[in-house]
């Protein structure tokens, strides 16, 4: 979760340009973002015992979209407690499985404030500290 750079905040965006914006951003403000294109890789990398202190998460991918890697999250003891923070075009309503599993995450709007994220992500790992 912590290393020399700082909390660990995992990326699942498949747009490089707001993964190079989001991960800018983290960075200068003392996090260290790993990024991952689908959510299948960072599945993968979950399964092999590598836990974020955070997820930024967007419900549009290619193959196993959010909602299902938030599900697998959420249905697991070790990874349930990983905060998830949505950055989506999408409106809760209208993501995949009709907001249930997405209830289980914190929600930004696309286009998105980056000062809003950050502050967002401030507020959540204080309180899970």
């Amino acid at each position: 979760m912590l290393n020399s750079q700082g909390p660990v905040i995992w990326v699942v965006e498949d747009d490089v340009s707001t993964q190079r914006i989001v991960a800018e951003n983290l960075k200068q403000h003392g996090f260290f973002p790993v990024l991952f294109d689908t959510a299948e890789k960072a599945y993968a990398v979950l399964r092999g015992g590598n836990l974020p202190a955070l997820i930024i998460l967007d419900m549009l991918l290619p193959g196993m979209s959010g909602v299902d890697l938030i599900r697998l999250i959420k249905k697991n003891d070790a990874w349930e407690k990983i905060p998830v923070v949505v950055v989506t075009v999408l409106s809760r309503e209208d993501s995949p499985g009709g907001g249930v599993d997405a209830n289980n995450a914190y929600w930004i709007n696309k286009p998105f404030d980056t000062n809003n994220l950050i502050e967002t992500i401030q507020g959540i790992l204080t309180m899970v500290k």
